[in-house]
């Protein structure tokens, strides 16, 4: 019986390991957190997407066979409401085959350095050894096969133009919130939100509806909306924020396209910001930046593996090309592509999910879906 490590106890790494053990392969699940921590900490967002396309039906299947209750299909959860309703009860059914709190630190074939045996079968048989940590120290554990589920919410892109941080970000982060915050806290404050996608249209929201608050929105593109919609948009809680969004961009915020972040310093108990736009700079004083710059991939998980990645998304090479083709900013456009776009030089080592999109932000948990079940009838294909 084959040992899958699945890294990540997001929604695809659940699903890859139930998926997995259902067709017979032995699977570990190694979490550095909780059950859902990235989503976890977006959980106050309501998603777009109803709950019948972010759940496989072998999954839902599975639950309600244990007398679960679940969310009716058409249901939009919040990202805790789905950690809590479907996640949580979804991780139980593998029980103690997944590790919390325990980080996977490095990738490695056994015995076999990144330069040796390449091309070579006796690489493929050679089996993976993970570095493994948690509170009770570091070990080595061992796979036949690799499920890179880790995401990509732990690396969020910078504030600065050309993907470098802004002059001053790294000093100042106490004061910089990055991905989407819970902005309660922020009544009464001026607030510099940079970002141009869904993500900063609903914390621009959620400050629009706090008292006394003084929202500015800062995107690189030009124009005068913020938000593009798609036209005939069937997941309608999208085509309302971006409808809000572009809305507040006209009149409650101060709406600054074509700018990016130059400088951030300390002004007394708040921050300066210097503002570019073309030739031209801005000074500008707020109490708290949000940055909704999206995310990318961190390279450092397989560094010792063959992996190869594009070196414009960071996404996995063979399915970069398909993206890189443009879907007019739909991501239900996307497909998942099948698991040939899924490979790496390293046999045996697969990354799935929203980090083999890399930075390209057209990814939904429908897509990820998708790859498991392709990538495991490849493999029985393969074995067969």
């Amino acid at each position: 019986m084959k040992k899958i490590a699945v890294i990540g106890a997001g929604p695809i790494g659940l699903e890859a390991a139930l998926a997995a053990r259902a067709r017979g392969y032995d699977v570990s699940v190694f979490e550095r957190g909780e059950i859902a921590e990235s989503m976890r900490q977006w959980g106050h967002v309501r998603m777009f997407s109803p709950f019948e396309m972010n759940a496989s039906a072998d999954a839902v299947t599975l639950l309600k066979s244990r007398g679960i209750a679940l969310p009716s299909g058409h249901e939009l959860l919040t990202g805790a409401e789905f950690a809590g309703r479907y996640l949580v009860p979804l991780a139980a059914q593998l029980g103690a085959r997944v590790f919390l709190r325990t980080e996977v630190v490095a990738l490695a074939r056994d015995a076999a350095r990144k330069t040796e045996k390449i091309g070579l079968p006796a690489r493929a048989e050679t089996p993976f050894r993970l570095l493994v940590r948690n509170e009770g120290g570091e070990r080595y554990e061992a796979a036949d096969l690799i499920f890179d589920c880790t995401g990509t919410f732990r690396t969020p892109n910078p504030l600065g133009d050309a993907g470098l941080p802004a002059l001053g970000e790294s000093a100042l982060r106490e004061f910089i919130s990055y991905g989407m915050l819970e902005v309660r806290t922020l009544a009464g404050k001026r607030v510099l939100v940079v970002g141009g996608g869904h993500s900063a249209a609903t914390v621009v929201r959620d400050l629009a509806a706090l008292p006394d608050t003084e929202i500015f929105w800062a995107v690189r593109k030009p124009g005068v909306q913020p938000c593009a919609r798609v036209a005939g948009d069937p997941l309608s809680a999208r085509d309302a924020l971006a409808a809000e969004a572009n809305a507040l961009a006209a009149s409650r915020v101060r709406f600054l396209p074509s700018t990016v972040v130059e400088s951030l310093s300390k002004n007394g108990a708040g921050l300066k910001i210097t503002l570019r736009r073309g030739d031209t700079t801005e000074p500008l004083t707020v109490d708290r930046v949000i940055a909704a710059t999206g995310f990318r991939p961190d390279p450092n998980l397989a560094r010792e593996l063959q992996a190869q990645t594009c070196w414009a998304t960071e996404g996995t090479y063979p399915l970069a090309a398909a993206l890189l083709g443009g879907t007019g900013g739909d991501c239900l456009a996307v497909a998942a592509f099948g698991a040939e776009s899924l490979l790496h030089p390293e046999p045996g080592y697969f990354t799935l999910g929203m980090k083999s999109y890399g930075r390209t932000p057209d990814f939904l948990i429908r897509t990820g879906l998708e790859q498991i079940a392709a990538l495991l009838d490849w493999l029985a294909k393969k074995s067969a």
